[in-house]
């Protein structure tokens, strides 16, 4: 069994180089490779990230946007059995390839495995993590004292088997950890690249093909003890933004599967419609006082924004879904 890291990156060489040291530094005995994927505006120059030409890296660069589509192109490339997928602004343990080989042998039912995600600390600052308790499972956040944010978390210590679908992804795991048997996007195909960051819809292809694997039959496993740490900490206006294109692709997914009569989406969907009368309201509580009135209804008007962008992309995805599935021969 060998496993090949596939790491998607765009504009982002001083985080890649971080990513890509961690990455070697760990035990590399079942790693086969590391493929990257870059869409840069521009090729990397060697002489600024060097480890591009280690001789465990093999480097693509390529035109276009998205990172369905990187990922896609990634899969494409690689030559392992495994194919495992972390982030360019995350930082894996020593032990992470070794957990992935570990986390399939000892489970030979599984399709993929998802693992454990904290926010990356380098001792500077004070971070406390937040959890978002909701109906539909737990969302993990962390905060340093300095007012930035860290998301794309998963903190949960225990290990959960999944046999049937869940939403939102956050009760799986996160897509800046997991790592599948290459059979598994040769039986269920490869993500939709309409969805992702770099496109229209902004998120949700990691949560649409962990339903579409999970709805056909296959087995996921969450296993803690295979840890990243996520660098990505997000001023309160960078993190707002984030969360605004977040919603697009996870209600552009939620209503196409609601679409195709899927039960659990129907329920998500009124869920998130709930939060989202809640939270507009308490926004137009807020505007009554004397806060940023202006800011607030920027905030307002790019949620309103965002579900309308959703709604729009879910009809899309639910009419031509199964034309939208890339197939790995």
């Amino acid at each position: 069994m060998t496993i090949s890291v596939l790491v998607c990156t765009r504009n982002r060489s001083d985080r890649l180089q971080q990513c890509l040291t961690a990455l070697l530094r760990m035990n590399l005995e079942p790693v086969r490779e590391i493929v990257v994927v870059d869409q840069s505006d521009r090729p990397l120059d060697p002489s600024t990230t060097p480890l591009i030409n280690h001789s465990l890296i093999r480097y693509y660069w390529f035109r276009g946007r998205g990172l369905a589509k990187a990922r896609n192109q990634a899969i494409y490339l690689a030559r392992g059995d495994i194919l495992a997928f972390t982030d360019d602004d995350c930082l894996v343990t020593e032990d992470w390839a070794q957990k992935i080989e570990q986390a399939f042998m000892l489970n030979p039912r599984i399709d993929g495995v998802l693992g454990r995600v904290c926010a990356y600390d380098d001792g500077s600052l004070p971070v406390t993590y937040q959890v978002w308790k909701t109906d539909f499972g737990e969302i993990d956040y962390a905060f340093r004292s300095d007012g930035f944010i860290c998301n794309a978390l998963i903190t949960k210590n225990k290990s959960s088997i999944f046999n049937s679908p869940v939403m939102p992804i956050e009760n799986v795991g996160s897509g800046n950890n997991m790592a599948f048997r290459r059979e598994a996007f040769k039986r269920h195909g490869l993500f939709i690249e309409i969805l992702g960051t770099g496109t229209f819809l902004g998120s949700g292809e990691d949560l649409e093909f962990h339903w579409r694997l999970l709805r056909r039959g296959g087995v996921l496993l969450y296993n803690p003890s295979m840890l990243v740490y996520h660098n990505n900490w997000l001023s309160p206006d960078q993190n707002s933004s984030l969360h605004h294109e977040y919603a697009k692709g996870v209600i552009a997914v939620s209503i196409a599967l609601a679409i195709k009569r899927d039960l659990l989406a129907w329920r998500y969907l009124w869920f998130r419609c709930k939060a989202s009368f809640y939270e507009l309201l308490s926004i137009s509580v807020l505007s009554g006082k004397n806060l940023d009135k202006p800011k607030l209804h920027s905030y307002y008007a790019r949620r309103i924004q965002s579900l309308l962008k959703g709604l729009l992309g879910g009809i899309l995805l639910a009419i031509c879904y199964h034309y939208l599935i890339p197939k790995l021969n």
